[in-house]
């Protein structure tokens, strides 16, 4: 498969850009951008340990080829971050790239190797290719081009990659917040999840994520008498832990529907059609239950519930040493998502609520949700060169139920859009591909995603 740009698509109608005139990027940026990418999925940087520092260097040395000047900042051995910034007229804040460095543990199963960077009929395999090396090889490209043609823009382009995002941020973002906030001050950023193509009734609709759950991890302990195994006690720590986890588990948190859903929901109906009135029921609570229950596609309806309810996951418990006794503690992990506003702040009432009194609730991490408008002319600028990518795009705002480095960054005064671009097949769902074993990324789709990205970071740079 060829690389050169505006040839690298596959001509059979799975691309917008097939047949289309060539891109702005030259055949050897694009071969450049790949092998960074295949290079930096090799290097395992699993959270924990982390050790993002040899993705660091090697994103530094391509940074300083150009001229450029790399700066590695860490707050503990090895959780390194990078900070390099190409210099426009300054006449206007600078617009921040920013991705993290460090992955999820693979797992097990599969078919590929997981650091191995293998392409297989068209797909880049490994850990990190979609979730987000892929960006951090993109954000590092596109400084590189700006630096080769020397772009004269009215913007700073402030690159910030970051370690531990997938452990919560407190050697990445946080620490950059908390130690070296003039470093990395920007107007406006572009980070995780957003500016992919979801296939639906025949249309290419692109979400840009304007808002973002926030984090709310507990660990509940109950409490009981020990004892022999032998002779069994009427209520144990054990059993009460699993009666309360199955009544949280088992009662949903109730449907609130918040500004940012109600945005998404209403962009996403209007290109619908008449199929487009069963997100509109999603708007009124008494009726969103049962329509999220009818949905054929479960996939779409765990997502839709995410976006209109605080979520409860919980995902480790712990007790006993030994088979023959009774312990006296037990431990569950609770993974809780919170909603904008003061629906999220409900959330922690709503679980005391549902698992009863004799549990103890110990705070792991907590972090609010965060939420931006989409009336920006950043907004506006990258729905028009998602447009120049696809003339068929539809550009809506979006709320994710996770969270990323942006709960961080809008500390510091920061307006954060998710914005990763690369393009999928239909049939492909984005959110199938990361923290998933046989994690991958279409080839073609990466270099659609690079022109992308270049051409809204240089032309809203220049033109403010």
């Amino acid at each position: 498969m060829s690389t050169e740009s505006g040839i690298w698509m596959s001509g059979d109608g799975r691309s917008p850009r097939a047949g289309r005139s060539p891109g702005k990027l030259t055949a050897e940026i694009h071969e450049e951008a790949l092998a960074l990418l295949c290079d930096l999925l090799r290097i395992d940087t699993t959270n924990p340990p982390g050790n993002e520092r040899p993705a660091a260097e090697l994103c530094a040395e391509a940074l300083r080829a150009e001229g450029l000047e790399p700066k590695l900042l860490e707050g503990a051995k090895d959780r390194t971050n990078l900070i390099c910034r190409y210099r426009g007229t300054g006449e206007l804040p600078p617009l921040m790239l920013t991705a993290h460095l460090d992955v999820v543990p693979p797992g097990d199963g599969w078919t590929h190797p997981p650091f191995e960077a293998r392409i297989v009929d068209g797909w880049l395999y490994g850990r990190g290719a979609i979730d987000m090396k892929n960006h951090v090889a993109m954000c590092v490209t596109v400084l590189r081009a700006l630096a080769r043609e020397k772009a004269r823009l009215r913007r700073d382009v402030l690159l910030v990659l970051v370690a531990d995002e997938e452990a919560g941020c407190t050697w990445g973002s946080e620490w950059l917040v908390r130690n070296h906030a003039d470093k990395i001050r920007a107007e406006y950023a572009l980070g995780e999840i957003g500016g992919f193509p979801l296939h639906m009734e025949g249309r290419r609709i692109y979400p840009i994520q304007v808002a973002q759950k926030g984090v709310l991890w507990l660990r509940a302990r109950t409490r009981g008498e020990g004892g022999h195994g032998s002779m069994p006690r009427e209520r144990t720590a054990v059993g009460d832990l699993v009666r309360a986890v199955s009544r949280l588990v088992r009662r949903p948190m109730p449907i609130e529907v918040t500004p940012p859903a109600r945005e998404f929901l209403d962009a996403l109906a209007a290109q619908l059609g008449p199929k487009g009135a069963a997100l509109r029921a999603l708007s009124r609570p008494w009726l969103a239950r049962a329509v999220l229950r009818a949905l054929p596609d479960r996939s779409l309806a765990r997502t839709l519930r995410a976006l209109l309810s605080n979520t409860v996951t919980v995902n480790v418990l712990r007790a006993g040493e030994k088979t023959n006794v009774i312990p006296r503690a037990a431990e569950a992990e609770i993974d809780c998502r919170t909603l904008p506003g003061k629906a999220g702040e409900k959330a922690m009432q709503q679980i005391r609520d549902r698992v009863g009194p004799e549990v103890e609730f110990e705070v792991l991490q907590q972090a609010p949700a965060v939420e931006f408008t989409s009336k920006t002319p950043l907004f506006e600028s990258l729905a028009a060169a998602i447009r120049r990518a696809d003339p068929e795009a539809v550009v809506i705002p979006y709320m994710i139920p996770g969270f990323t480095d942006a709960l961080a960054f809008a500390h510091n005064g920061t307006t954060c859009y998710g914005f990763t671009p690369v393009y999928l097949p239909e049939g492909v769902v984005f959110a199938d591909l990361y923290h998933n074993v046989d994690e991958r990324i279409w080839v073609e789709g990466f270099h659609f995603g690079l022109e992308l990205l270049y051409d809204a970071v240089r032309t809203f740079c220049a033109e403010g």
